[in-house]
């Protein structure tokens, strides 16, 4: 049974508790490691038990301990927090942990959940989809109405499940934990807890540093662009930056942003404030353009063969990749911030791939530390002008759909003309973003009051 309970990759799951009452669930993330939920740990006294109950009884329980600085309760405003991370004595030898994998895009994500509700202590799985955000937890929702994500589910792993079937091979990964704290409180109906939440691992990463060490992967963001450099004496945040970079991205504009930011100015300040907000953010100084494409190949985290055919396309060497599994289209990454792309070692061939990645329908911020010089027109005429051309073509047929019907005068014909026109302008680029101003003023218009 524990061979099956491998090969399954279930063998992490774990069930919590004091003696013989039972507080939830556990993730098996070390030999001698245990995530769980830090409410879960409420009325104890520190002396628990963890059961590797998909072993069958081949393997014994251990101790469990919460480790001196490692329990982070819940907070609710924001919702966030709500992880505790234990050491089990003795470590078993068989078992084996949780394969962790930092993810992207949680929305629309079918995954696994195995908790240990009243009435349920060999486990219950459920099947449910990652809704959306809800602070810095995801909000949870079981497929099968009548199941509930109830006190027994805390501190649960949250397990890819894209395929339709029971043991997917390979295993399943955890991508976070079910948290949930405003549900076992017994206060609330059960017609009301349709809904669980769930902490993503990467936000369990940064607040339990020893967690971070053993996700598999590189991270999202490089630490290096985090660090702020100092900036210049009375020197702030660029406010039209920072509300140009916040628009971009709510999915605000043009898919493509590019912008000056040497380090230590406050355009560098605005940038820095604005990583939170993206999805990845690469370092490009010193790098090849090989080196860019297989980095943001890696952290566009797609399952093979998917993950290659798009590092090729990036590089330029394969196929534009067709992005469905099973019928279903893959979620990718919508930011990318890139910065340093003019002290890459291959300044031009970093544009191409950028100009790929855009072709994917990632939306990239592109960062030059260097005002002016060939690089930021080579990332105007390269990137961003064709981007540009796609979304004001977009803008057009848009305006076409809302004139339909309407009597008065057409401004479509006249907004076409000047697309097709672009190239012929002293700056294209320009033309093309002015264009697009008049055609979002256009549609502001024609959506407005009759």
């Amino acid at each position: 049974m524990g061979d099956r309970a491998a090969a399954e990759g279930n063998g992490w799951r774990l069930r919590l508790r004091a003696g013989a009452r039972i507080l939830g669930a556990g993730i098996l993330v070390a030999r001698d490691r245990a995530l769980t939920s830090a409410h879960a740990l409420d009325r104890t006294d520190g002396e628990l038990t963890v059961d590797y109950v998909d072993y069958r009884g081949t393997v014994e329980p251990s101790r469990a301990r919460p480790l001196p600085g490692c329990v982070k309760p819940c907070g609710t405003e924001p919702a966030d927090g709500d992880v505790a991370l234990l050491s089990l004595d003795p470590p078993r030898a068989g078992v084996r942990p949780a394969p962790l994998r930092r993810n992207l895009h949680y929305t629309g994500a079918k995954v696994r959940i195995g908790g240990f509700p009243a009435r349920g202590d060999e486990g219950l799985w459920v099947r449910a989809e990652v809704d959306g955000p809800y602070g810095a937890w995801w909000q949870l929702t079981p497929e099968n109405p009548a199941m509930v994500l109830e006190a027994g589910f805390s501190g649960a792993g949250v397990a890819s499940a894209q395929l339709d079937q029971v043991s997917p091979e390979p295993p399943p990964e955890v991508l976070g934990m079910v948290v949930s704290r405003f549900y076992d409180d017994g206060q609330v109906p059960r017609f009301e807890k349709r809904h669980g939440h769930m902490i993503p691992l990467d936000r369990i990463a940064e607040l339990l540093p020893e967690v971070d060490r053993l996700i598999g992967g590189p991270a999202p963001r490089d630490a290096a662009l985090s660090a702020v450099v100092p900036a210049r004496p009375g020197t702030t945040v660029d406010a039209g930056l920072a509300a140009r970079l916040a628009g971009w991205a709510a999915g605000a504009g043009p898919p493509v942003l590019l912008v000056t930011a040497p380090e230590g100015s406050a355009h560098d300040l605005a940038f820095t404030a604005a990583l939170g907000r993206v999805d990845i953010a690469l370092d490009a100084a010193g790098s090849t353009a090989a080196d860019l494409a297989y980095a943001l190949g890696e952290r566009l985290r797609l399952p093979e063969p998917y993950g290659s055919a798009c590092t090729a396309w990036l590089r330029g060497s394969g196929p534009r990749p067709a992005l469905r599994d099973s019928g279903r289209r893959l979620d990718l990454p919508v930011r990318a911030a890139v910065a340093g792309v003019d002290r890459s070692a291959e300044p031009a061939a970093a544009l191409d791939v950028l100009a790929q990645l855009v072709a994917l329908g990632v939306r990239p911020l592109i960062v030059l530390r260097e005002p002016g010089g060939p690089v930021l027109r080579a990332a105007e005429r390269r990137v961003e002008c064709p981007a540009l051309r796609t979304y004001a073509r977009g803008l057009v047929r848009r305006v076409i759909a809302l004139e339909r019907g309407r009597p008065g005068p057409r401004v479509a014909n006249g907004r076409n003309a000047a697309l097709t026109a672009h190239d012929c302008a002293r700056d294209p680029v320009e033309a093309l973003r002015g264009l697009a101003d008049r055609l979002h003023a256009d549609i502001a218009r024609l959506e407005g009051p009759s």
